[in-house]
């Protein structure tokens, strides 16, 4: 296997690129003619109309009042979020999590940071609880994924990680093996 990279911040990095690529579904709360975004050409779309497009583009469609995220698609969500914590914290089995969930939940608090300008107490609440429940999620997920790397079931859990809990599983098994293979050998 080739290696792409050997820090976290390369890997968090290529994930966060990943997810910004990544298309997922936008409804437009209004009428607009066809734009540009980026150098690409979208559009026109009438209000409550739907379109598959890059995270990127999203974000500079919400931040002008032109589109929301469409529900289903709001992995990173308070209330998403608070529902994976709940069941991740009463289940002895690694949940699954959307390969960029994290990706979504660090641009959705940069969002959310950068509109605080608006004095709006919701944006700093909201901020406060995703804040609150992102280090219990990964406290409680990296017990699972210590286990998973200790038993070479990554395999079979991989479809359930986040790409950083993939890369993490990966080198905590290399690191694992090695170890155990220096020992006894």
């Amino acid at each position: 296997m080739i290696r792409l990279s050997n820090t976290t911040s390369e890997i968090v990095e290529r994930s966060q690129m990943e997810f910004l690529n990544h298309n997922r579904r936008c409804v437009f709360v209004k009428d607009i003619p066809e734009i540009t975004i980026g150098g690409e050409k979208i559009g026109p779309f009438t209000s409550t109309a739907q379109a598959d497009l890059p995270n990127w583009a999203i974000e500079k469609l919400v931040a002008h009042g032109i589109a929301e995220l469409a529900q289903d698609e709001d992995l990173e969500s308070l209330g998403n979020l608070q529902n994976i914590s709940r069941n991740e914290e009463g289940s002895p089995q690694l949940q699954s999590l959307h390969p960029l969930v994290y990706s979504a939940i660090s641009r959705r608090i940069l969002n959310l940071q950068s509109d605080k300008s608006s004095l709006d107490e919701r944006l700093y609440d909201e901020i406060e609880k995703l804040q609150r429940i992102v280090p219990m999620l990964l406290e409680s997920r990296l017990s699972k994924i210590i286990r998973v790397a200790k038993s070479g079931a990554l395999p079979d859990k991989r479809k359930d990680m986040a790409l950083e809990e993939r890369w993490l599983c990966e080198e905590l098994a290399n690191l694992i093996s090695d170890w155990r293979k220096s020992l006894f050998n």
